[in-house]
């Protein structure tokens, strides 16, 4: 996997989890805490076997992006030790779940609900369950998966090993840790780095402003990461980007998880090179290279802007975060930084501008495919600015990549009667 050098997570929760101990561990996003618990994961449980139904390594993740990403990566460590992993979501089709169950699972990378979904059925077992991962418990609190992670780790022999990572350890974090003394190891602040991120505030004056300085940014050379504050806003604003010319897809959580799983995929590949997303679906964006996020919706807190921003300058790379703020929002948005502990610099902007260019490589939109209409995005909720609601003219019932809509019905020539 060329990694030679341990993160300071890794470093610090190593030696105590490699002897077995609870740990208890906060890292800031994108600090190579999977590896921090995988590698004594995998370690725990090779040179024994499973059995069908009954894993002997659990992994607890808040959504089904940041559990197929966790997978991918003790995939690859647990083949160098001759063991199976799996990630068991909500949103795939269960009685396929059920069949991969009917073979040997070392290690189950679950979702809260469709873990016990399966346990209700009988077809999973945490009764041989040695090693319980429980990772960002900060987000599943927030989510209100609390309740159920705690019934899944009380399922669990009350001999396995627990260990917890979080962004923050509050209140959450030790009721998961009741009548445990594990090892706790805090590396940082649960901040954005000011070092190795270039953190900006784009001024528009309004949201036509904003969704036009979007469309220009969005069309640079390279991937890009836009957020959004609401499905229907992040729907909207792929959408738009796609009447524009340009290649987007939208990631939010009432799409299928066969299709975020490809618009993923897709962007890592680079084959998409925007990506329009949510807060909960972005956990388990991990691409590599990816030197620009844009808050195209600022968010509400800054724990919110800590967690996006970290989607670049991962593992010692660079990045740049553009948050687009119009005038109405300067001041909600101001304090929000100072929260985050960012000292932005603040840069008035507009379709074209030098400064826009400079900082993120924008271009010109290539303009409607043929066929299409509509000049903007923001014109949904004017009153708190999330704009990119409605649907574009003729842009095939509104799905983004589609061709424009048919004007009419094709004509089909009568067919002739033959003699009777």
């Amino acid at each position: 996997m060329r990694v030679t050098e341990p993160t300071p997570i890794q470093a610090a929760v190593l030696p105590d989890a490699l002897a077995g101990r609870d740990i208890l561990g906060r890292a800031p996003t994108g600090s190579g805490k999977t590896l921090a618990f995988g590698i004594p994961l995998v370690q725990a449980l090779a040179g024994s076997a499973s059995r069908p139904g009954r894993p002997r390594g659990l992994v607890i993740a808040p959504t089904r992006e940041l559990a197929d990403q966790i997978a991918d990566v003790l995939g690859d460590l647990g083949a160098a030790a001759g063991l199976r992993v799996r990630a068991f979501v909500g949103g795939e089709n269960i009685a396929r779940q059920k069949l991969t169950l009917a073979a040997p699972v070392d290690i189950a990378v679950v979702t809260p609900g469709r873990a016990h979904d399966l346990r209700r059925k009988g077809w999973l077992s945490l009764d041989d369950v040695a090693v319980a991962v429980i990772d960002e418990a900060d987000e599943l609190a927030a989510l209100g998966f609390l309740p159920d992670v705690l019934g899944l780790l009380r399922a669990t022999p009350a001999g396995a090993v627990r260990m917890l990572f979080s962004a923050t350890l509050d209140a959450a974090a030790e009721a998961l840790m009741e009548g445990r003394s594990p090892a706790r190891h805090e590396v940082s602040e649960a901040v954005v780095s000011v070092e190795t991120m270039k953190h900006l505030v784009f001024r528009v004056p309004d949201n036509d402003a904003a969704d036009a300085v979007t469309a220009w940014i969005a069309a640079r050379e390279g991937r890009v990461v836009l957020f959004g504050n609401t499905r229907h806003r992040v729907t909207g604003l792929a959408e738009f980007l796609a009447g524009q010319g340009i290649r987007a897809e939208a990631l939010h959580g009432d799409r299928g998880q066969t299709a975020r799983r490809k618009a993923l995929a897709d962007f890592a590949s680079g084959e998409i090179p925007v990506l329009v997303a949510t807060d909960v679906a972005a956990r388990g964006i991990d691409v590599d290279s990816l030197d620009l996020v844009v808050h195209v919706d600022p968010p509400p807190e800054a724990a919110t802007y800590v967690h996006r921003s970290g989607r670049t300058a991962r593992a010692g790379a660079t990045g740049t975060v553009v948050t687009i703020v119009r005038d109405r929002q300067a001041d909600a948005v101001a304090d929000m930084l100072r929260a985050a502990g960012v000292d932005p610099e603040i840069i008035d902007v507009s379709p074209g501008s030098k400064a826009l260019k400079k900082w993120t490589g924008a271009r010109k939109p290539p303009g409607p495919a043929r066929g299409r209409s509509g000049s903007g995005a923001g014109r949904e909720a004017r009153g708190s600015g999330q704009g990119a609601g409605r649907r574009q003219a003729g842009t095939g019932r509104g799905k983004p990549g589609r061709g424009p809509a048919r004007a009419s019905r094709p004509h089909r020539p009568k067919r002739k009667r033959g003699k009777k």
